[in-house]
């Protein structure tokens, strides 16, 4: 078995057949562990730099890979080293890939990462419960002499698209169908509502400017959550609907009302399974449930063209939950280096933060302070 930390962008583009090949064994997790992710990642959010890029190989083959990245930057206010994986908020989830599952595999990955020279700190966010990495992470920390925290972070609404339409959409909430009804009327009542579906990359990236207006005009825009909140979010999705559509796995849904684009809703596909990663809509025509009605359309086209689940992503929102009570979980995991720094990093974290947000009732979650390129908080 060879290890080799992959370090610039060249020789990870040259992984993308056998990467892919890798990624495809992880299931549900495949298309945001896919070579095209990561690479639209690495273009979008220039990291290509600071890769370590962790690879195992079986003689020519890969076999198991860490997608991280290395840097310094400040946690809970404290300067530090980091590893992190090549992801950030836009990312649904993120886990390590080992061949057909493999726990030897998964095991050695995770140790070859964890003995990565000069960090501080490791932090994964939003890995998903029963992942090989999630399952392994505690015992490999513990046999590495590592401190170690993991805490839950999100759970994402799956729905599972089983029997007709119509059967499905009866059995939801009096109350969820009462309200559709309600504001498919107040839209009628508008004017001429129509939902276009594009999946091929040459329309995605024809579009991509429109959804960019729209998500100006939304309510994630003054908290620059917006998909076009800025020119790196702009490329990312841009490159995701060029290179997932070359393949016919991008899906952009959009809703225009007396012809004006007002909402739309971006997904990647793979086989039977939709992914969604954003859904944004005009806030001017918030009262008339233009995303709701959406959500709808969405749904009952996803059971007419055969799809048997989609992952609503993000957090376990009312409305997602409205559709279906299954939800995917998952975890942030933190490796602390038994230093001076690691110490102190972990008795911050365990001894100040979790107990406050405990006693506050909410959740804890990890800051947003992620390394930038030039060592400021992004």
């Amino acid at each position: 078995m060879r290890t080799e930390v992959i370090s610039e962008k060249e020789r990870f583009g040259e992984l993308a057949g056998q990467w892919d090949s890798l990624a495809s064994g992880a299931g549900p997790l495949s298309p945001a562990l896919s070579h095209d992710w990561f690479s639209s990642w690495i273009d979008a959010f220039g990291l290509d730099t600071r890769l370590s890029v962790v690879t195992l190989f079986d003689g020519d083959t890969l076999v198991a890979a860490a997608p991280v990245w290395a840097g310094r930057g400040a946690y809970r206010g404290i300067p530090c080293a980091q590893l992190r994986f090549l992801s950030n908020r836009h990312a649904p989830r993120c886990a390590f890939l080992a061949r057909d599952g493999r726990r030897d595999l998964g095991r050695l990955v995770i140790r070859e990462t964890l003995g990565l020279p000069d960090w501080d700190l490791v932090v994964l966010e939003n890995v998903p419960h029963g992942s090989l990495l999630f399952e392994l992470a505690p015992d490999e920390a513990s046999s590495g002499g590592f401190l170690f925290l993991a805490r839950e972070t999100m759970s994402s609404p799956l729905l599972r698209m089983e029997g007709a339409w119509k059967e499905f959409f009866d059995s939801r909430p009096r109350n969820l169908r009462r309200s559709l009804h309600n504001k498919e009327n107040r839209i009628s009542a508008a004017g001429t509502v129509d939902v276009v579906h594009i999946t091929d990359a040459g329309s995605a990236a024809a579009l991509m400017d429109t959804l960019f207006r729209i998500g100006g005009a939304s309510w994630k825009a003054p908290r620059g959550r917006a998909i076009g909140s800025d020119p790196e979010s702009r490329r990312f999705y841009s490159l995701l609907a060029e290179r997932f559509g070359s393949r016919g796995e991008v899906s952009v849904w959009l809703m225009r009302l007396n012809g004006e684009p007002v909402a739309f809703e971006f997904h990647i596909t793979r086989g039977k399974r939709v992914q969604a990663l954003r859904a944004e809509f005009d806030e001017r025509h918030r009262d008339l449930g233009v995303g709701s009605v959406l959500d709808k359309e969405i749904i009952t086209r996803l059971f007419d063209l055969g799809f048997e689940e989609y992952d609503m992503g993000g957090e376990a929102d009312f409305y997602k939950l409205r559709w279906t009570a299954e939800t995917t979980r998952h975890s942030e995991l933190l490796f602390f280096r038994s230093s001076g720094r690691g110490r102190l990093l972990h008795a911050v974290e365990s001894r100040l933060v979790e107990p406050a947000k405990k006693a506050l009732g909410r959740r804890p979650r990890g800051p947003r302070e992620e390394p930038a390129s030039d060592g400021r908080k992004r």
